[in-house]
């Protein structure tokens, strides 16, 4: 079987694809004014601005097509025919991925009538949403993020962990693209999705984007690897005129409102703070109608202050005893900590982008682009009970690099093929503040009151975090005319080569329960992380994952008649992993691998993963306008994060050992210390730390979506289109985490007493060599689904509009919230947490309203003016009722995952509390909510509440003073303003985030005769200080 896949692997390298789609078709029938089908016809599509042209002739149907255009307006269209009228038709506008059709009837030359050209717009019966040039820069936005333009989608939601969500499928299930090349955050580190997220940086400049394509169900097979929604980001390219432009934008704290909301008794400014942005475009010829180039460059600086420091207001810090850590500090290290004063906490991010297009010939056009991403984003945070050393926090960084070379060629005029290349590197990680690899030191019980835990050193979780990611795409799509059959043949290759490097305490970690302890080397505990030499030949290894995704396809886009067009096509997925992790046999060779038929070594074997689509479009043209009516079903075959995977390697058991000592105490003083204190960890082959271990399923598959989609759309002659759209989507195999170091007893366990209805199922270890055994496995319960309705309109006099509407709900077993399995496995609140209930998603937003309204225009030869506001309400975030935990009650091995019963109030008197006025507290937050109150005497659902709905109001708006009357340079001046319902009225734009999606307001205290003891914590809902205040942005522009 390797051989055969090896082979395969060899086969597929000399031809194969990255199966996105980056640039526009044309086609059409042409035909005389008795309907007969003029063969041998000449059409013409040219670009005067780049002096590119495409010429076919019509074949035996009067067909013609034309494939591998450049996603641009302005294009000319010329057909002739001997005997016949020229046509020529201006003005064409081409969006990625558009089929945009253009029958034409040609005149007998002796006619001296007007030429009839009749226009059709018909889409592959997809659902998405395109973005041009002008939209993307009259959005609101001062982050200059692109989801501040993909938002206006129906089915698109912002998350509140970053990115977005499409169709209330997982938001790391998506897939972003430059110029149809993956782009993403394969790994899976950032929430966002995209390279740079870890670090707050935006992947390219809004200023490089020519149009925008999001898309959430194509039935044209060549779209894939998403299981939610694909943003696919094309750049623009030079022209035979110079153009370019330079911009800077600013904001500081007094661009930011005040505290927000109702009866706030002091409403506070924030702190000094900045964010500054430069770039500047530049496009143009290298050689007239020949080679263009295109540049792009844009910095971002960001600097907040800290907080809690020496001298804050409220700060519960000892100026002496820091004093007296830091100069203990330095004797022992050379280095004194980085200070205790006011610091700023700093982002910066640059990104670069070349492009370059060769028009070979009328056949053949070439791209190549280089793209380059550096960001920076200083971690360091201290509340009330911690404090950290100025010098002792850390920073996310990443580095991103792309290349990217195209090749679109014209075989003949009904055979075109497209070729593209790309390779990125990609850099994550953390980077000390200390530069070194000194030991992390923890001073408890520290402070005026004794309460507040100092860090000096190394961050404990930042000594040794470092990822690199290496993928090569290739791609190559062969378009062949048959008659009304458009015959597409496809391979999609990915190849990843990554290596993971990532170590707690990797430089010892030493606790001190007082600054005379650490003075007089009494560490409570010690912890150093290692990986055994012998296995690996260092203390610091990480492992390494090699892999691929092959991929077929196939597909007819089929021009029936009357309107009708039909695309069917099957794509064939092949995923295969090319290493594996080091097997554990003494833990395979155990009762846990045995009972469940697992093997830690184990990764998924090459199984192939059909997607099957099917998808129509039918038009009709009327005299007031055109109907359209599209949908289709499909399989969708999405990319897992690999972080799921590779924990498999890291996580084996074998590799990572660790020591955990604590110290002997007398009479609550330490008499032996856990460790004396060394500068660098000695070399040992003691390790005593329960590690967890990760496994996943030999079957385990990709994962898979079954999507079904219908819409209508209706576009009369004056402009107007409305929309109404219906999209379901059911889970084929998604990821759930299960942990199997627990096992069911076979009992229950009441949060009351005798209550049947209040049961869980009672746990136990299973195992005593491990902390956990997270297992990846799949699912197929869970679906979404959606209506909506849009309705737009552009006004010649500058004025367009668009307002949409959706409704819908999303369901799921397991929302997979994070990087880890533990996160996965233990933020899925459940009763039973390894056979969770099929509930609402977190993703679940049930209304959505939009409203976008944009007025441009020209109205002085030396002045312009543009206004854009956009106003939208969405349902709020979903979270859940858990318990807190102070003891493990159910014996699941994890605390506050469990859902919140609601006893009755005669349950609430044979209940023990931990003091007189839990129970009173407890009933009284019940009866105040109208959830809880009707769900007395049952366990909350998961994701069963939801914060209030949120509305928000945002406003751009742009001067342009000409330097002549008939010139198109400029100086802009802009001023963009977020939430600025909150400037007219400050308890408006209230934004919510509740922290791990849950509330415990009642914790589990203690367990006495198997009987819990609650006590009453409270907890409420209550808006983001800083995200609910307005915020604004100015800017300066000049256009050249």
């Amino acid at each position: 079987m390797k051989r055969l896949i090896c082979l395969i692997t060899a086969l597929l390298c000399i031809y194969s694809a990255f199966a996105q789609i980056t640039t526009a078709s044309l086609s059409g029938v042409v035909t005389n004014q008795s309907q007969e089908k003029l063969v041998g016809a000449t059409v013409i599509l040219s670009h005067p601005t780049t002096g590119s042209e495409y010429a076919v002739v019509a074949d035996m149907q009067g067909r013609y097509s034309l494939h591998g255009i450049r996603p641009s307006d302005g294009y000319i269209l010329e057909v002739s025919y001997v005997g016949c009228e020229s046509v020529r038709r201006e003005g064409i506008t081409l969006r990625v991925g558009d089929m945009h059709t253009e029958d034409v009837v040609l005149r007998q030359s002796t006619t001296l009538d007007a030429v009839v050209v009749t226009a059709e717009q018909v889409q592959s019966s997809q659902m998405t949403s395109k973005f041009d040039e002008s939209l993307i820069s009259q959005m609101p936005s001062v982050s200059r993020s692109l989801y501040d333009v993909v938002r206006l989608m129906p089915q698109a939601v912002a998350t509140k962990s970053g990115g977005m969500s499409y169709g209330g499928v997982a938001n790391r299930y998506n897939q972003f693209m430059i110029n149809g090349m993956a782009n993403n955050d394969m790994y899976g580190l950032s929430s966002s999705g995209t390279n740079g997220g870890l670090s707050n940086a935006n992947p390219i400049a809004l200023d490089a984007i020519e149009q925008l394509e999001v898309v959430v169900a194509s039935y044209d097979v060549r779209m894939s690897g998403f299981g939610g929604g694909a943003i696919n980001a094309i750049t623009k390219s030079g022209t035979n005129e110079f153009k370019g432009s330079a911009y800077t934008y600013y904001n500081d704290h007094n661009f930011y409102g005040t505290t927000a909301g109702r009866n706030v008794a002091e409403r506070k400014k924030l702190e000094n703070q900045s964010t500054q942005i430069y770039g500047a475009t530049l496009g143009g010829a290298i050689i007239k109608n020949k080679l263009f180039f295109f540049l792009s460059g844009e910095f971002n600086h960001e600097a907040s202050p800290s907080s809690y420091y020496l001298g804050y207001n409220g700060a519960l810090l000892d100026g002496a005893e820091l004093q007296r850590i830091s100069d203990r500090y330095k004797a022992l290290t050379g280095y004194d900590g980085g200070g205790t004063g006011r610091r700023n906490v700093a982002q910066r991010s640059g990104s670069l982008l070349a492009t370059l297009d060769w028009h070979i010939n009328s056949r053949n056009r070439l791209s190549a682009s280089y793209s380059y991403l550096d960001a920076r984003a200083e971690e360091y945070g201290n509340s009330l009970s911690s404090f950290t050393f100025n010098g002792s926090g850390y920073a996310n960084y990443s580095t991103a690099h792309y290349l990217a070379l195209a090749l679109e060629s014209r075989l003949s005029d009904h055979t075109h093929n497209s070729l593209r290349i790309g390779y990125s590197r990609v850099g994550d990680g953390r980077k000390p503040d200390v530069g070194g690899d000194l030991p992390s030191v923890i001073i408890r019980h520290a402070g005026t009151t004794g309460g507040v835990a100092i860090n000096i050193g190394n961050n404990r979780y930042a000594g040794i975090n470092d990822l690199t990611q290496n993928v090569v795409t290739i791609t190559d799509d062969l378009i062949m005319e048959r008659g009304s059959h458009s015959i597409t043949l496809g391979m999609h290759h990915e190849f990843y080569d990554i290596h993971n490097r990532y170590l707690a305490n990797a430089y010892g970690t030493y606790t001190y329960n007082s600054v005379a302890d650490f003075e007089n080397d009494l560490a409570s505990l010690y912890e150093y992380n290692y990986t055994d030499p012998n296995v690996t030949g260092s203390t610091t290894w990480g492992p390494k994952f090699r892999a691929a995704e092959l991929n077929l396809y196939a597909q007819d886009r089929w021009a029936i008649g009357r309107g009708l067009h039909l695309t069917y096509g099957v794509r064939a997925t092949l995923p295969l992993i090319f290493n594996s992790p080091t097997a554990n046999e003494e833990f395979n060779n155990g009762a846990i691998a045995h009972k469940h038929n697992i093997r830690i070594g184990d990764v998924p074997r090459a199984q192939l993963l059909i997607s099957p689509r099917i998808g129509v479009t039918w038009m009709r043209n009327y005299d007031h306008g055109q109907l359209t009516i599209d949908g289709g079903v499909g399989v969708f075959t999405g990319q897992i994060p690999f972080v799921w995977i590779v924990n498999n390697y890291s996580n084996t058991g074998v590799e990572q050992k660790g020591l955990r000592l604590t110290a002997t105490s007398d009479g609550g003083q330490i008499v032996n210390p856990a460790a004396n204190f060394s500068v660098k960890p000695s070399p040992t082959s003691q390790s005593n730390t329960r590690f967890m271990l990760n496994a996943m399923n030999r079957r385990f598959r990709y994962p898979q979506n079954l999507k079904a989609s219908a819409a209508v759309s209706y576009t009369s002659n004056n402009g107007w289109t409305l929309r109404a759209e219906a999209l379901y989507t059911k889970t084929l195999h998604n990821a759930v985490f299960k942990n199997l170091a627990i096992e069911p007893t076979g009992e229950k366990i009441y949060t009351v007493k005798g209550v049947e209805a209040s049961a869980l199922p009672a746990y136990r270890t299973a195992t005593t060599d491990y902390s956990a055994v997270y297992y990846l496995d799949n699912t197929s319960r869970g679906y979404s689904y959606s209506l909506s309705g849009s309705v737009s309109k552009s006004f010649e006099w500058g004025l367009s509009v668009m307002a949409s509407y959706i409704f819908g709900h999303s369901y799921a077993v397991c929302d997979v919230p994070s990087t880890s399995s533990s996160s996965n496995w233990n933020r899925t609140y459940a009763l039973d947490l390894n056979n969770p209930e099929l509930t609402f998603s977190a993703y679940d937003v049930p209304h959505k309203v939009s409203l976008a309204v944009n007025y441009n225009k020209r109205y002085s030869p030396l002045f312009d003016l543009s206004a854009s506001l956009v106003y939208q309400a969405t349902s709020g975030q979903r979270y859940s009722y858990c318990f807190g935990e102070a003891v493990d009650f159910n014996g699941d091995g994890t605390f506050g995952s469990t859902l919140m019963y609601i006893p009755t109030e005669s349950e609430m008197q044979n209940m023990l509390f931990a003091d007189d006025t839990s129970r009173e507290k407890w009933n009284n937050y019940i009866e105040d909510n109208a959830y809880l109150r009707t769900h007395r005497g049952s366990f909350a659902e998961r994701n069963a509440m939801q914060t209030p709905m949120e509305h928000r109001l945002d406003l751009h708006l742009a001067h342009g003073f000409y330097f002549g009357a008939a010139s198109g340079r400029k100086v802009e001046l802009s001023l963009d303003v977020m939430n600025l319902g909150n400037l007219l009225c400050r308890h408006w734009g209230a934004y919510y985030n509740v922290s791990n999606v849950r509330l415990q307001p009642v914790t589990i205290s203690a367990a006495e005769d198997g009987q819990a003891v609650y006590r009453f914590t409270g907890a409420e809902i209550s808006p983001s200080d800083l995200l609910s205040r307005w915020h604004m942005q100015i800017g300066a522009r000049i256009v050249f």
